[in-house]
């Protein structure tokens, strides 16, 4: 008579990928927008809240694609 096996192991490998973070310039679009439309210069903007200007540009293109923002 055999022994009735109650569990038994499956070796697997399984990777497991690190949550997707939202892009810095996708998190300040909307904020960068309302400054640009109140006059506010780009590089006062890049200073004001201490990222680059080409975060400013990033950040200006993806609001003019997904919501039709400023030019």
């Amino acid at each position: 008579m055999q022994p009735i096996r109650t569990a038994s192991e499956i070796s697997a490998k399984i990777i497991i990928q690190p949550l997707q973070r939202t892009p810095l310039y996708q998190r300040l679009a909307k904020k960068i927008t309302e400054l640009r439309l109140l006059g506010m210069p780009r590089k006062d903007i890049a200073k004001s809240l201490n990222i680059s200007r080409g975060t400013i540009t990033n950040a200006c293109k993806f609001n003019k694609t997904t919501q039709g923002g400023e030019k």
